[in-house]
């Protein structure tokens, strides 16, 4: 039986700092998702009239086993007006997928845009697997718009179209179960965004990991509100797979 809802705990996630050092501590069996960051945004000199110096944007990206930019969304930001620049830049650049023994896979990284006044953009990415998103906070109410989570809103979304993972049928009979908790953003139209699940569990049981996703990105919400308007939402959901009685 689907479980309801729960409220994402941030520092559950694992923190990860440059791809150097994540290659040099990760199994020598992944590859982490590459990006060609030639292209930067300037910085909008229109805000400096308003006496800001700097800024910030976050953009989640899931690319998927050809290096295609799939999906993009963004999660964070300090002031409008830096947001246009990033996501542009994205969208230009070249990516490699992830790799698990050898296999690409489509993956979900986050990328930080710190944007200073002099016009040095410092893009801070941190690549997990399969859609595994690091989640960062940049200070205490200092962005005009980020994710929220549940507990932040009026009330839980209400789902309006679930649809429950399909148990591979060879799994089922071999006696092979688990648990797999999917992360996933609600957006302000509740839709759906950036599934993903972590690499320890996709390593453990690959197959069920994908019944799972593929069973979330097809769900649907109404819209996620905080106070009465629509936010984007941060969730996730577990799946408890057990293998039928004998």
């Amino acid at each position: 039986m689907i479980k309801a809802l729960r409220l994402l705990v941030s520092n559950a996630a694992i923190l990860f700092g440059s791809l150097d050092a994540f290659a040099q501590f990760g199994p020598p069996d992944y590859e982490p998702m590459k990006a060609d960051q030639r292209d930067l945004p300037a910085f909008p000199q229109q805000v400096l009239t308003q006496g800001l110096k700097s800024g910030q944007v976050r953009v989640a990206v899931q690319i998927d086993p050809d290096g295609r930019l799939a999906d993009y969304l963004v999660t964070a930001y300090s002031h409008p007006a830096f947001v246009d620049g990033a996501v542009a830049s994205v969208k230009k650049w070249r990516f490699e997928p992830a790799r698990i023994h050898g296999s690409p896979r489509s993956a979900t990284a986050e990328f930080t845009f710190n944007y200073e006044a002099e016009g040095v953009v410092v893009v801070d990415m941190t690549d997990q697997t399969i859609a595994e998103l690091l989640r960062m906070t940049i200070a205490p109410n200092s962005q005009a718009f980020m994710a929220r989570t549940l507990s932040q809103l009026d009330r839980t979304p209400t789902p309006i179209k679930i649809i429950r993972p399909a148990y591979p049928k060879a799994l089922a009979r071999s006696s092979r179960g688990g648990l797999v908790t999917v992360e996933f953003y609600i957006d302000e139209k509740g839709r759906v965004r950036m599934p993903s699940v972590d690499r320890q569990t996709i390593e453990a049981n690959e197959e069920l990991a994908a019944a799972a996703v593929t069973a979330v990105e097809q769900w649907q919400f109404e819209p996620p509100l905080l106070k009465g308007r629509p936010v984007l939402t941060l969730a996730q959901q577990d799946f408890n797979f057990k293998p039928p009685a004998p």
